[in-house]
Order: C-alpha cells, then sequence, then structure tokens
C-alpha cells in the first residue's frame, strides 16, 4: 500500500482510492477491504490510455448485454460475471445468486442468444470475463465507480 508523501499526489491518490471502493462495492461480496494495488486487471484497465479501448472491447464482447439489461431492468452482465467468477460451476453460482439452477439455466441461454457467444470455448469465456471486468472500470470511469 502507497501512503501520500507530498500533497501533489493526493488527487492521484484519492481517484486510485474512488476506483478501489467503487470496483469493491460491485462485486458479487462487496465486504472487506481492498487498496488500489489488489486491483489487477481492474488497475490496468482504469489508466487514461486504456480507457478508450477497453469500452470498446466491452462494446464489442458485452454490448447486447448491457442494452438488453439497460431496457429490461434485467441482470444478465452481473449473471454472467458471477459465473465467469466460479469458474462455470452451476451449482457455485446459482448459491452466489440465490437463485435456482434453472433459472441460471435460462440466463444463460439468453445470454448466449443475446451476445451470440459460445460460452463453452475456453477463449470465449477470457474475454467475456475481461469484459464483465472492463464495464466495472468504464463505469468507473464516467462515475467516481465480479471476482
Amino acid at each position: 500500500m502507497d501512503f501520500v508523501e507530498r500533497p501533489e499526489d493526493l488527487p492521484r491518490s484519492f481517484r486510485e482510492a474512488m476506483q478501489a471502493l467503487t470496483v469493491r462495492m460491485r462485486r458479487s461480496d462487496p465486504q472487506g477491504l481492498i487498496t488500489f494495488e489488489a486491483l489487477d486487471l481492474h488497475r490496468l484497465l482504469a489508466t487514461p490510455e486504456w480507457r478508450r479501448e477497453a469500452r470498446a472491447f466491452v462494446e464489442d464482447w458485452i454490448g447486447s448485454l448491457l442494452a438488453h439489461d439497460a431496457e429490461r431492468q434485467s441482470d444478465l452482465v452481473h449473471t454472467l460475471g458471477v459465473y465467469l467468477d466460479q469458474g462455470g460451476d452451476y451449482d457455485a453460482t446459482a448459491a452466489a445468486l440465490h437463485i435456482p439452477r434453472s433459472t441460471l439455466r435460462y440466463r444463460l441461454r439468453r445470454i448466449r442468444e443475446l451476445s451470440g457467444h459460445d460460452l463453452g470455448r475456453t477463449d470465449t469465456r477470457l474475454n467475456l470475463h475481461v469484459a464483465v471486468r472492463a464495464a466495472v472500470v468504464a463505469e468507473t470511469a464516467v462515475l467516481p465507480a465480479s471476482e
């Protein structure tokens, strides 16, 4: 954990603290402490140089899901994030979301239909996982912002 040693570093430190807090609050388990250094991928994607590219990547991979969630007030992106965080384990995902497996199966089918992506492919799951995480960062950049 870095400490602010000079007054001119306060704005950067405050931004980093707000990003860490927002990312933590948006995770499936918002409890506990987190530092900017512990943000891992979020830290990289939060840099100004990466923001524009991250937003384009998010749009390419999960834009249709984000639009559907906004229009229908659904939670498909969150469901996808938890599913990927749980390594594709249906039981663990359903438990984490507090929904029956049948509801999870329905949501994952809708995710496949709307996104056009095959969740069985490793490279697709990786890109979707990065897109879900990057969506949090992109939102962070606009506001002050699953495992």
